[in-house]
């Protein structure tokens, strides 16, 4: 079959497949991936679906390498992932890839339309609970001379709680994606692992303590950030060390 670029009604098409790709999983597994999945739907009818060339660096709270969302309900997608598998030929890298950012793109509309709890939940716990971390990070900036970039505390939990939740967003579409395994799902997992913050942090606690575990933390809002899931990480890290030492 011809390739050819993304245009905005493939958009549409693909946000509102993975859609119905969400409903269906959370209610046959029983998780709570997208808790607004009715009123996303609804948003969405009349929403906006872009296709443009983006760009690797983007940030913000809700971009990520081959995906946006911008509110209240815009979803714009890299109009190139067709052609992502170059200069290799696999046809199911796109195919998966498509669906992937589809459903991460729906997830934030989700997060959103619940007052982003998760986001400021996670900077509020992340202030009160893990000054020292903060402590330590602004030392860092100040030291490394970008205070123009990140003034204060403030700034650094924001940014961090950012982090946290697209981490978050990444584990939920991948589980999705695995439940109804699509094809070369494990090799887009690799690639979004590199990262500070990777989201394979929390495959690695689901190993050890199962896929609910994981959704639980997620869902004990103002509990849990990505400094919280690295120490669990690094945890399970250690132990798993000692076993193979001994």
């Amino acid at each position: 079959m011809r390739r050819k670029e993304l245009s905005p009604s493939d958009v549409r098409e693909l946000v509102f497949e993975a859609i119905l790709l969400v409903a269906e999983t959370q209610r046959e597994l029983d998780l709570s991936i997208c808790p607004n999945i009715e009123m996303t739907w609804q948003i969405l009818k009349d929403g906006k679906f872009r296709s443009t060339h983006l760009t690797q660096n983007r940030v913000g709270s809700y971009h990520m390498a081959f995906g946006a969302f911008e509110p209240p309900a815009t979803i714009i997608m890299d109009s190139r992932i067709p052609f992502c598998d170059r200069p290799l030929n696999i046809p199911e890298v796109p195919h998966t890839l498509l669906r992937y950012t589809a459903t991460h793109e729906i997830i934030h509309v989700d997060d959103h339309l619940g007052g982003d709890a998760l986001y400021y939940g996670t900077k509020e716990h992340i202030l009160c609970d893990h000054g020292d971390k903060l402590e330590r990070g602004m030392e860092f900036i100040e030291r490394e001379g970008l205070c123009d970039q990140i003034g204060d505390r403030r700034e650094l939990a924001s940014i961090w709680a950012i982090q946290y939740v697209d981490m978050v967003t990444h584990y939920r579409a991948y589980v999705t994606l695995r439940a109804r395994s699509f094809p070369r799902l494990e090799l887009i997992w690799n690639m979004m692992q590199d990262t500070l913050f990777p989201p394979g942090m929390l495959t690695e606690i689901e190993r050890e303590k199962g896929t609910r575990n994981v959704f639980e933390s997620i869902h004990h809002v103002g509990e849990y950030c990505l400094i919280d899931a690295l120490m669990e990480s690094s945890s399970i890290g250690d132990r798993a060390a000692c076993k193979y030492a001994v």
